[in-house]
């Protein structure tokens, strides 16, 4: 019986058998969690399909990433809308009536990409129905929000090929630009007919001077004012500002796997051992990766702010990582016990390079130790910035910090 193409598929179709590749599996973090795939076809097409996450071993058992099926009694729904990956008329439900027959490795491809140009993406601004993969010759700028921030690696030079898979669409002082999602991938020189040709090609050419843009100076008083006002543009800025609290409460660092970047949960072990130890659901013999996360009010003499700085920021700031400053000086059974060296971070005078986001929330992205000190005089200030409309009343529904997009949920690492 001849296989349906993918691109053939539309909501409410009866199910006829495609032979598809499995390339990508996730558990979607929306209101509903849902087990979810991705297949492709030997035509280069793609789809999700859905699942229920209760039956995840059950699929476990039937399914393995990388590995080509013959799929049946499925049913034919309209598309995910959160946070797809593949732009489709339709999408997939699959139970556990649903039949999955091995079929020997073929011509499908191993990868998939469906990539937006520059001139089509500006549509897709804050609109986190459709994550975007972007192929451009233009300079495009990218943030990799604190669990996404290695998916690139140390070893790109010069005229590799990245391709980013993704990412949400924002807009910083009218320029495009990306940001990750927890399903965000990066795949160095990709294996594609056009990627060696290009490879050559551009590491062939001379090297290109990088030029950073200047991020403007403000007061505390000037980003309240700016993430208050209709039609701003969040941004990156420089205050020069002091922390003068940092939130015990909310806790200071997470705790990631070494091998799979999952959070990792805190145990007693076994009598016979000493002291608490992570363990990872998924993964044994791991190293536990200790990240920043410390929630801070920020003061400089126009008033104060609440800000998050994340690993690199205030591993900067600290001049010691997180996993030497757990080990040596805290209490690793308890995230909520500040230590006295990461209080030494209080009351100094430093110039902050912070992201004011897209709900108004401060982050701290890179720091100098050093400022005017006139300018963080505590006390009452002037602004510098002219609101364009009168400032709305605060939104009294508040995402917390740790938010990042495409999560739906509260998290203790951002």
């Amino acid at each position: 019986m001849a296989c349906v193409r993918i691109r053939d598929l539309r909501d409410r179709q009866n199910s006829e058998t495609i032979e598809v590749r499995v390339l990508r599996k996730w558990i979607s973090k929306g209101k509903k969690e849902e087990l979810c795939y991705q297949f492709v076809d030997a035509h280069g097409d793609a789809i999700e399909a859905v699942a229920d996450v209760k039956h995840i071993e059950h699929f476990d058992s039937l399914i393995k990433l990388q590995l080509c099926y013959k799929v049946s009694n499925y049913i034919c729904t309209g598309p995910r809308r959160y946070m797809a990956i593949v732009e489709h008329v339709a999408s997939l439900v699959i139970g556990q009536k649903a039949e999955f027959e091995h079929v020997p490795d073929s011509a499908i491809p191993y990868i998939y990409f469906n990539f937006a140009t520059f001139d089509t993406i500006k549509r897709r601004i804050r609109d986190t129905k459709l994550l975007t993969e972007l192929h451009t010759g233009r300079d495009v700028e990218i943030t990799l929000w604190p669990e996404k921030s290695d998916i690139v690696g140390d070893d790109v030079v010069p005229g590799d090929i990245v391709a980013i898979a993704s990412t949400v669409v924002t807009e910083h002082i009218g320029r495009v630009q990306l940001e990750s999602t927890y399903l965000t991938t990066a795949t160095i020189n990709p294996d594609m007919p056009q990627t060696i040709e290009h490879v050559t090609r551009l590491r062939g050419l001379p090297e290109v001077q990088v030029t950073e843009t200047v991020d403007k100076t403000l007061t505390i008083l000037d980003l309240k004012l700016q993430s208050q006002q209709k039609g701003q543009t969040p941004g990156n800025f420089i205050c020069e500002a002091k922390i003068t609290r940092i939130h015990e409460d909310r806790g200071w660092y997470y705790v990631l796997c070494s091998k799979c970047s999952n959070k990792l949960y805190p145990v007693y072990p076994k009598q016979d051992s000493d002291g608490l130890i992570f363990v990872c659901k998924d993964d044994d013999d791991i190293t536990p990766n200790f990240r920043y996360c410390v929630n801070t009010t920020i003061t400089d003499a126009t008033g104060s702010a609440d800000a998050v700085f994340f690993n690199d920021s205030m591993q900067e700031m600290l001049n010691i990582s997180c996993m030497e400053m757990v080990t040596k000086h805290a209490d690793k059974t308890n995230p909520k016990i500040v230590p006295q060296q990461l209080r030494s971070a209080v009351d100094k005078p430093r110039k902050l390079h912070l992201t004011l986001k897209n709900d108004g929330k401060i982050v701290g992205n890179n720091v100098s130790n050093t400022a005017s000190a006139t300018a963080i005089q505590t006390g009452e200030g002037t602004s510098t910035f002219t609101p364009k409309t009168p400032i709305p009343k605060s939104v009294t529904s508040k995402r917390t910090l740790t938010e990042t997009p495409g999560n739906d949920k509260k998290q203790k690492k951002s």
